[in-house]
């Protein structure tokens, strides 16, 4: 059994270290330019222990993009728990959206500029980002449900609610990512949340129109 459980923590180890690897290839040169040997050979791995984890160039770019958004939902979900007004709670979350995507600005960059061409990919591949993608948006509409609930917000639908606030939050990113100008992103926060929040925050002396 602890021969098993060293095995398993071993496995882990090694998918992660080339995780990393791949995320700093990619990040460096793009999907397109980049091969499974400078991977290899970035984690210091043979390409026959790269092929034992993914099946393909596309399994393990797909894998480190996967790898993104569960970090991203784990540090929001976490401050679903915290107490919190909705409105600080969704400040804190765009704050962490915004330093993860600032550390990270490489890989996002490519990620961005390269997505269009991604759609020819595996279905089942595109499915899992997807999914990953809608509980992120699952996870914010929660917020709004809560805001809503508590008066903070006009009675909308959660997730448009939610839709509309990544929305704005996309378009700020991606103007920072394409800026020839570099700054903060974090200096942006203030900003999308009055915009964000001049549509959804509830006016004083209005009625609650819930059925």
């Amino acid at each position: 059994m602890e021969r098993l459980k060293r095995r398993e923590r071993e496995y882990l180890i090694h998918k992660k270290q080339i995780l990393s690897a791949a995320e700093r290839v990619f990040g460096s040169k793009g999907f397109f330019e980049s091969t499974m040997s400078e991977i290899a050979h970035e984690a210091e791995f043979g390409m026959g222990t790269l092929y034992k984890f993914f099946d393909s160039k596309e399994d393990l770019y797909f894998s480190v993009i996967e790898e993104k958004l569960e970090e991203i939902n784990r540090l929001i979900k976490t401050e679903l728990y915290r107490k919190a007004s909705a409105i600080e709670k969704i400040r804190k979350t765009l704050e962490l959206q915004f330093r993860f995507t600032e550390e990270d600005r490489h890989f996002f960059r490519i990620y961005i500029s390269e997505r269009s061409y991604l759609g020819s990919f595996k279905e089942d591949l595109r499915k899992s980002i997807h999914d990953k993608m809608m509980a992120h948006i699952k996870f914010l509409a929660s917020m709004m449900r809560r805001g809503i609930k508590e008066g903070e917000f006009k009675p909308l639908d959660p997730m448009d609610l939610a839709h509309g606030f990544i929305g704005i939050v996309n378009s700020f990113i991606f103007e920072w990512l394409v800026s020839p100008k570099p700054y903060p992103l974090i200096s942006k926060i203030n900003s999308v949340l009055e915009i964000f929040l001049k549509g959804a925050q509830k006016e004083k002396g209005e009625g609650n129109r819930c059925g």
